[in-house]
């Protein structure tokens, strides 16, 4: 049987503010009015309900005029707005305005309905039903069309304790997956440290660890300084010859056999042993260097097309071939770094060791600029190198302080 409320659930104003603690994103819904005008409303209540059917949903009040005029079209456009958005926000939000529509530049979806310009991503629908529910009615809406816009700033505008915001990621860590867990639980390690190298070098720290045969980017911190998008956690990458090579350099030879397995044909036995050759220059160096090429470009617009499908336990096709096409050993081992000549840099990578010298991830910093003096890519590697040491202790620690426990348990 239920019970009577509290006091506090029926005092309206106490109710909003303590729902305001959950931040929510910032959607505009928009249509085209019966006279052919756009119209629109700003929405917290967005979410996204199905994916077999697609179906999304979000919940105007009753009263709300401009819903009134938006339910006389057959469908509506979701507009997930932008961090720079929040004028047209404010525009939107305005009750009873006749010109909304003013100051925001718009193309039609298939349906009619507007796509703001810039807005992190649309979702073009169809009404599906209308339901009340107190003083709100929920909206279904069946996905026709929906894409993430080219041009879109990336990280969206909140809404949080009545006013506006913003995303301000410290570190991007990918969901918990089974196969996983421990993988992560070394990111958590790490993620202060990643933190604070993006931030002293402006640049973007990435955590990628092995998940069988895969390689996984678990974490992310910082974005890159070019106005690129931040990479992409929870990708599944190849983990074959020449990707990965951090992770098996310090293995033994039957891990490095299977690596080159999943690259190299054992028939290629002059490739293989330029593999290997390589891997043991990396384990004197101690971290390693990916200079811009075709291949790499290639790979990383694949990156970005697979981005909007978010995470999967798959990994794509299409990036093996891409990854089989790369220049052998030469894609991750380089000649020597000379400090008066200029390089085109993608990224530089180091290991981070486990208690009993094991490699379990590596950290990886994007976003050098367009043409980087070798001294200034040095002093970065030695600033990432160091960083993974400091890692890598953290791990130590853990794994010694579990042994220990674990030997007091027993005695």
């Amino acid at each position: 049987m239920l019970t009577d409320p509290s006091p506090r659930v029926t005092d309206g104003r106490y109710f909003r503010s303590v729902l305001g603690n959950y931040p929510t994103g910032v959607a505009a819904i928009t249509a085209v009015g019966q006279g052919g005008e756009p119209v629109g409303m700003i929405v917290g209540t967005f979410s996204s309900v199905s994916l077999d059917p697609p179906l999304v949903s979000f919940t105007p009040t009753k009263d709300s005029a401009s819903f009134k005029a938006l339910r006389e079209s057959k469908s509506f456009c979701v507009n997930i707005l932008g961090e720079q958005q929040e004028e047209i926000c404010r525009a939107l939000a305005v009750k009873g305005a006749d010109d909304k529509f003013t100051s925001v530049r718009w193309r039609p979806a298939d349906s009619g309905s507007p796509i703001i310009e810039n807005s992190v991503a649309w979702i073009d629908c169809d009404f599906e039903s209308i339901t009340e529910a107190g003083d709100h009615y929920i909206v279904l809406g069946a996905v026709r069309d929906l894409a993430i816009s080219k041009d879109s700033p990336d990280l969206p505008l909140l809404f949080f304790q009545g006013g506006y915001g913003r995303f301000s990621p410290h570190s991007r860590v990918m969901p918990a997956a089974t196969d996983a867990l421990e993988q992560i639980r070394f990111v958590d390690m790490a993620r202060d440290h990643m933190e604070s190298l993006a931030a002293e070098l402006g640049m973007e720290c990435s955590a990628v660890a092995p998940v069988e045969n895969f390689l996984v980017r678990l974490a992310s911190a910082g974005v890159p300084p070019n106005g690129g998008s931040p990479v992409r956690v929870g990708i599944r990458l190849p983990f074959e010859a020449p990707m990965g090579a951090l992770l098996v350099a310090w293995a033994d030879p039957a891990t490095q056999d299977r690596w080159l397995d999943r690259g190299v044909p054992r028939e290629n036995v002059k490739e293989r042993d330029r593999h290997r050759d390589a891997l043991e220059r990396v384990r004197a160096k101690g971290w390693t260097i990916t200079l811009f090429s075709e291949g790499f470009r290639s790979i990383d617009k694949r990156l970005e097309n697979l981005a909007a499908d978010g995470p999967t336990r798959q990994p794509d096709p299409h990036l093996s071939q891409l990854a089989a096409s790369l220049n052998g050993p030469d894609a991750y081992e380089r000649d020597e770094i000379l400090s008066g000549e200029t390089y085109q840099v993608r990224n530089v990578s180091a290991p981070v060791f486990d208690s009993e010298g094991n490699v379990v991830l590596y950290l990886t910093l994007f976003g050098f600029p367009v043409s980087t003096r070798g001294d200034r890519v040095l002093d970065i590697v030695a600033r990432l190198v160091e960083t993974a040491s400091r890692v890598s202790d953290a791990i130590s620690w853990a794994g010694l302080r579990k042994s220990i426990a674990s030997a007091e348990r027993r005695a």
